[in-house]
């Protein structure tokens, strides 16, 4: 139930939308400090004011997928089945909802086939993203596959949005990622590398520039200069969450034995997530 939970909320801080909604904003902010129970409250005021809004449904689905992490097997997945009627809720209000249709993704995948999943629905929700937009139409494919755990067939539909669009960023930056998931040190790193001398304000990159280093326990210089540089930034709500950034900046500094600037990073990270059980285990690591 938590893997279903986990890819449910798949960088939820990657792919949130912008809100503008003050409920909206509330329920975020709500998730954002760790209280799902307040997150959803908010978010179902936003549906019940606007029971037409893609956009308060597509959130509520957050939340409670935020929810199901914390629940057990059968309330997790009562969660999780919530949180998918949301997302499809949000599709038929609203077609164009790529965010939607990528957790309705992760949920076919992960879930059992009793509880509603099934890899048809999801290669389903793969097909509509793809008459949409080529490129995260790839992406929506190769995130099928990453969840099977085929990471070849994941770069060979990421490497053919790196053909069809060879002077993209971010063509570059997901075929990078189809590599990170593989283990692909050498390939991922190249790919971001790529995707900064093509756009050097396209952040994204810069992000996993510096998880490559830390995974790979190599190049710790530039993953740090890396990370640094993303820290500097405020991410847009489609990109890694500042407190990720935090985490892998401390995993830098733990892997050289600097202890203690690792435990002020992953103390960063967990002031901004504080539900994160992989940030707490890394602080009591080098405490």
């Amino acid at each position: 139930m938590r893997k279903i939970a986990i890819a449910l909320l798949f960088v939820v801080a990657i792919n949130a939308r912008a809100a503008t909604d003050p409920t909206i904003v509330a329920g975020r902010a709500a998730l954002d400090r760790g209280d799902a129970e307040q997150a959803v409250a908010q978010f179902e005021k936003a549906v019940a004011a606007n029971p037409k809004s893609a956009e308060a449904h597509y959130y509520l689905g957050l939340g409670y997928a935020r929810q199901a992490l914390a629940a057990g097997m059968f309330g997790g997945m009562s969660a999780a089945s919530k949180a998918k009627d949301e997302w499809l809720r949000a599709v038929e209000l609203d077609p164009n909802h790529t965010e939607a249709r990528f957790r309705l993704i992760d949920f076919y995948v992960m879930a059992p086939s009793i509880a509603g999943g099934g890899e048809d629905k999801a290669i389903e929700q793969a097909a509509a993203i793809r008459k949409r937009d080529a490129l995260d139409g790839h992406r929506a494919y190769a995130r099928i596959y990453t969840l099977q755990k085929k990471y070849d067939m994941a770069i060979a539909e990421t490497v053919q949005a790196v053909r069809e669009q060879p002077k993209s960023a971010k063509a570059h930056y997901i075929l990078g990622n189809s590599y990170l998931n593989k283990k692909d040190w050498v390939n991922s790193l190249h790919e971001y590398e790529m995707a900064v001398s093509l756009d050097a304000k396209y952040m994204p990159p810069y992000f996993r520039i510096a998880q490559n280093a830390a995974q790979s326990e190599s190049n710790y210089a530039r993953g740090e200069e890396a990370i640094r540089k993303y820290l500097a930034y405020k991410p847009l709500e489609n990109e890694p969450a500042t407190a990720s950034a935090w985490y892998w900046l401390g995993m830098i500094q733990e892997k050289q034995g600097k202890n203690a600037e690792a435990k002020q990073s992953y103390t960063n990270a967990l002031k901004l997530s504080p539900d994160s059980k992989d940030y707490n285990e890394a602080l009591k690591r080098v405490s």
